[in-house]
């Protein structure tokens, strides 16, 4: 079989592009397997995608983690993460923090091997600050310089929020590695880009060498156009979408951020994630987010599903090929879509203000996710640490008030 896969084309476009694993570097050798056992035909291409430890210079080069993943990861091996700490001097929180970073760490090193190859343009891992600081600078400043710590090639993932983007400029003038997240239109991607040119420059008046810091935005392609929003305010204007219109909406807020980040003056690359597989009434599946993209510099962050998809249109000789050039929409589909205003804030540069980057529906959707994640992973750790004698002396006089016991 032709090894000359997805990554292999897009490189042909440019030779920038890359493509990330989009979990824990924990999952990666086990899920490999199951591909190997699941398509045999396909080894070859499998080992040129996914190589053994990220330690070869091709294939997935770099990690995306959240919270909802690295949360995934300890409840599924737990004695595997909290044997590695003292519960008995660990606040729940405190404990939150280490099993986390603890995750960061083993990934980093996972990857260091290629980061120091390929002179720190891949092996990089992201790792998000806290979900539920999202409107508070000074929290995910401080939890930011903190991950950026824990490793020379951790990417800070700071969200696309007005309190995350102050959070950036500080964080770039410290020297990090930025992954700005949880964006959906090209106005957070040029407050994105601005944030990091003004921290650049602040670093570079302060003596901090910038030249090997990697900064991404990430547009969450999938999640744009599925928000509920969008389907009622169509409706409301007598209005329907098809699933293939509704695609294009996030085709075209990709053309407008890949231009802003194209004539940027600062090294920043758009970074898809949410990238989604969609079935047509005869079953076939097909993906626009990789098949209409990716004719200039783009890295693409794929979830197992996603690599798995790669790999059964390669095994059944029908490979998947990026795009040659910009895609455009049929007229008659963008003149539906412009009188959307969730569509129109996003594509248009100018359209939504700083302080609503926040508000916007996929936004809040998308950290809700995070934060349930983040809120799962905190239960466990109060379930796993004693409880502390103020907190059980409160709950006993609490319980003995109003129902006669004690805890």
């Amino acid at each position: 079989m032709n090894t000359l896969g997805y990554l292999e084309r897009l490189k042909r476009n440019d030779q920038s592009s890359q493509v990330w694993w989009d979990s824990s570097p924990a999952v990666y050798l086990p899920y490999k397997q199951h591909l190997l056992d699941k398509y045999p035909a396909a080894a070859s291409y499998i080992d040129a995608l996914m190589p053994d430890d990220f330690s070869e210079p091709r294939g997935l080069c770099s990690v995306t983690t959240n919270p909802r993943l690295v949360t995934a990861v300890i409840l599924e091996k737990r004695e595997y993460w909290s044997s590695r700490f003292n519960l008995a001097s660990l606040s729940p929180s405190q404990l939150h923090k280490q099993l986390y970073n603890e995750v960061i760490v083993e990934g980093a090193a996972a990857l260091q091997p290629l980061w120091v190859q390929s002179a720190q343009v891949e092996g990089w891992i992201s790792a998000q600050v806290d979900p539920v600081d999202v409107r508070c600078t000074e929290r995910m400043t401080v939890r930011g310089l903190e991950l950026h710590r824990l490793a020379p090639n951790v990417m800070v993932k700071v969200p696309g929020s007005l309190e995350g983007l102050v959070t950036v400029e500080q964080l770039a003038a410290q020297g990090a590695s930025i992954n700005i997240t949880f964006c959906f239109t090209v106005a957070q991607f040029q407050a994105g880009i601005q944030a990091i040119e003004r921290g650049m420059a602040t670093a570079r008046s302060n003596g901090i060498d910038t030249a090997h810091c990697k900064y991404v935005i990430t547009f969450m392609i999938g999640r744009f156009a599925c928000q509920p929003e969008l389907t009622l305010q169509a409706a409301e204007r007598g209005l329907a979408f098809s699933a293939e219109e509704l695609r294009w909406a996030e085709l075209m807020i990709y053309e407008q951020v890949q231009a802003l980040v194209a004539a940027a003056s600062v090294p920043v690359q758009t970074l898809l994630s949410s990238i989604k597989v969609d079935v047509d009434e005869r079953g076939n599946k097909h993906c626009w987010h990789l098949e209409k993209t990716g004719h200039a510099a783009t890295c693409y962050t794929l979830t197992p599903d996603v690599v798995e998809f790669l790999i059964e249109r390669e095994s059944h000789g029908k490979p998947v090929v990026p795009a040659v050039g910009p895609q455009k929409p049929p007229a008659s589909t963008f003149a539906k879509l412009i009188r959307i205003p969730y569509f129109y804030e996003a594509y248009f540069v100018d359209s939504i203000e700083p302080y609503d980057f926040g508000n916007h529906e996929a936004f809040i959707n998308a950290c809700n996710e995070a934060n349930s994640a983040h809120r799962r992973l905190a239960d466990y750790c109060v379930r796993l640490c004693p409880v502390t004698k103020p907190f059980k002396r409160a709950l006993n006089a609490l319980l003995a008030a109003e129902f006669g016991v004690i805890a």
